[in-house]
C-alpha cells in the first residue's frame, strides 16, 4: 500500500535525474559528433595531401625516366609562378644563380623542350616558353633531317614551322627535334609533331602547324640542362662546377 505513495514521492527526483542524464548524454553525443567531424575533415585533408604527393611522385618518376635519354647533366626545378599576360608565355622557376643557372639554358620536361631561361636572379629564373610569339628554335625533321625554325604563336595556339616551300618533303605526323644550330640546344631533343599542313595560294611557303612535345599547360617540374656547347652560354666553368655539386647534393638528399 505504501509503494504508490513512495513512487509518487520519488517521481520528481526521478524526472530530474532522467532529464539531467538525457541532456548530458545529448551534450556528450554532440561533442563526440563534433570531434568525429573534425577528425574526418583532418583525415580528408591528409588524404588529399597524400594524393597530391602521389601525383607529384609520379610526375618526378616520369620526368627522371623520360622517353628520351639525356647525355648532359640536368637539374630538377619547379614552377613558382605563371605569367598572366596572354601575350607573353613565360614562367618563373625556383632555381637561380645559386644553382649556376644561366641565360639561354635549355629547359625541358618529361616529354620534350619547354623553352629556355631568359633572365636569372639569385634564387629564381624566368623561362620563356616555346609558345611565346617572340621565341624561335632551330629544328630538323627526325625522318629526313630537313632543317627549319619553329616559332611560337601565343596562348592555346600550335607552333608554326617556318620557311618551308610547298614541295618540301614534310608529312603530318613527322617528329621535330632540336637541330643544334645556334648553340642554344643540343641536338636531338623532342620539340613537337606536325599536325596540319596547308598550301595557301599566292604564298611562297607552306603553312605547317606543330603540336609541342612538352606538356606546357600541365608540367610543374622541369629539367635544366647544365652542360652547354661552346656557344651556348657565357657562364664561367666554375659556375658549371657549382651546378654539378648542387645536383650531387640534391641526389644525395633524395637517396637519404
Amino acid at each position: 500500500m505504501m509503494y504508490p505513495v513512495q513512487l509518487i514521492a520519488s517521481f520528481p527526483s526521478d524526472i530530474g535525474d532522467w532529464t539531467t542524464d538525457y541532456f548530458q548524454s545529448r551534450a556528450d553525443l554532440k561533442e563526440q559528433n563534433d570531434s568525429l567531424k573534425a577528425t574526418q575533415l583532418l583525415s580528408s585533408v591528409r588524404l588529399q595531401r597524400l594524393q597530391a604527393l602521389e601525383r607529384e611522385n609520379m610526375r618526378l618518376h616520369e620526368l627522371l625516366g623520360s622517353s628520351f635519354r639525356l647525355s648532359e647533366r640536368v637539374l630538377v626545378a619547379e614552377l613558382l609562378t605563371i605569367d598572366s599576360d596572354p601575350f607573353s608565355q613565360q614562367v618563373v622557376i625556383n632555381r637561380g644563380e645559386r644553382y649556376a643557372v644561366f641565360e639561354g639554358q635549355p629547359v625541358l620536361d618529361a616529354s620534350g623542350v619547354m623553352g629556355q631561361v631568359m633572365s636569372v636572379s639569385r634564387f629564381s629564373s624566368r623561362v620563356i616558353l616555346l609558345t611565346d610569339p617572340s621565341h624561335a628554335i632551330p629544328v630538323q625533321v627526325n625522318r629526313n633531317g630537313l632543317r627549319s625554325i619553329v616559332t611560337g604563336r601565343g596562348l592555346a595556339k600550335p607552333l608554326q614551322l617556318e620557311h618551308l616551300p610547298h614541295n618540301a618533303d614534310i608529312r603530318v605526323g613527322d617528329s621535330l627535334v632540336t637541330s643544334g644550330l645556334g648553340g642554344r640546344f643540343p641536338v636531338g631533343y623532342p620539340v613537337g609533331t606536325i599536325t596540319a599542313i596547308s598550301h595557301p595560294a599566292g604564298k611562297p611557303f607552306a603553312r605547317i602547324q606543330v603540336q609541342p612535345a612538352a606538356d606546357l599547360d600541365t608540367s610543374r617540374e622541369v629539367l635544366l640542362v647544365l652542360t652547354r656547347t661552346d656557344e651556348a652560354s657565357d657562364a664561367p666553368d666554375e659556375y658549371l662546377a657549382e651546378a654539378v655539386e648542387a645536383v650531387e647534393a640534391v641526389e644525395a638528399e633524395g637517396a637519404e
